[in-house]
């Protein structure tokens, strides 16, 4: 599952989630990548936000994989009460040719 949130900022916020039986397959990437393309055209995104729990690696691999860059750090709190330290990155939108 993918998500864009904040449409209306210049900058929206990319959220994804692929059950664990299919990680490792380049899944959230293909659908990073999709929407990052998608929304740069459609929508005029000037980049985007990608939020990933600080120990998720993987996802963290596919926002540099696309570009992005670390720009900040956040606290998460979950409805069930566990906070997630997280980091923030900038996906910039695809280079056009």
């Amino acid at each position: 599952m993918a998500g864009l949130h904040h449409i209306g900022n210049l900058e929206p916020e990319i959220g994804i989630w692929i059950k664990e039986a299919a990680h490792g397959a380049g899944y959230g990437r293909e659908a990073v990548a999709a929407i990052v393309a998608w929304a740069s055209r459609e929508l005029g995104a000037a980049g985007f936000s990608y939020p990933v729990a600080l120990a998720n690696r993987p996802s963290r691999r596919i926002a540099e994989s696309l570009g992005g860059t670390l720009v900040g750090t956040r606290e998460l709190r979950k409805a069930s009460g566990v906070v997630l330290e997280e980091v923030v990155y900038r996906i910039p939108p695809p280079t056009r040719t």
